[in-house]
């Protein structure tokens, strides 16, 4: 007769003790996500705030905040990843352990062990002690377009077009907020296909791209 395991009885008082575990390191993520979103919009409030502020600014400048909104996003979309990893296994504790235990009537509830436990031997006891994301990168980049980063990069190219048309001078047609446009020898035309362009592509990349954990 096989011998039980030492950690049978106490299966549950583990499991809990993880799940509170998982919930800390979720959160510490999430903030860690919300700290960089805050450095995003500040750079960016900033930033417009700066180049529509004096007409000697050249317009340009509101490229500098477009890089560091696209370095931004990448930190924190690695940040998603890990975030993802450890919401998935606090998830994971929920449904095998804690819903099963407000659904029960008794006054010691008790969770289902056998059902958790093949959950577990599928989808987490394998990556236990390694810290392996679950997300893959372009997912988590579309992700936080969708729900942030897209919006902050309209507002800047928003921004670039008032600058065009207010500064100097406002301008009277569309042919001169393009001429406006251009950087030393590229032409007008050419910087403004590449920023609609870049800003199309980028928005396509987000819808494309499915932003679930898998």
């Amino acid at each position: 007769m096989a011998e039980a395991s030492p950690y049978a009885k106490d299966r549950s008082t583990i499991l809990i003790h993880y799940y509170r575990a998982m919930i800390g390191r979720a959160d510490t993520w999430r903030n860690r996500m919300d700290a960089t979103t805050n450095w995003a919009i500040v750079v960016t409030a900033g930033m417009i705030s700066f180049a529509l502020g004096s007409a000697t600014v050249p317009h340009w400048s509101l490229a500098i905040v477009s890089l560091m909104t696209l370095s931004f996003l990448l930190l924190e979309a690695r940040r998603l990843c890990f975030y993802n990893l450890w919401q998935h296994r606090a998830l994971l504790l929920e449904r095998g352990l804690i819903r099963p235990a407000l659904l029960s009537g008794d006054d010691e509830p008790e969770f289902d062990s056998h059902a958790i436990e093949i959950e577990f031997r599928r989808e987490l006891a394998p990556h236990l002690g390694r810290t392996v994301p679950r997300m893959r990168l372009r997912k988590a980049i579309a992700r936080r377009l969708r729900r942030v980063y897209g919006y902050l990069i309209g507002v800047q190219v928003l921004a670039w077009i008032v600058k065009l048309a207010s500064h100097p001078t406002p301008a009277t047609s569309v042919a001169q907020i393009v001429s406006r446009s251009g950087v030393g020898p590229i032409p007008g035309v050419a910087v403004v296909a590449l920023v609609l362009g870049s800003f199309v592509a980028v928005l396509v990349f987000a819808g494309l791209v499915g932003g679930r954990s898998r």
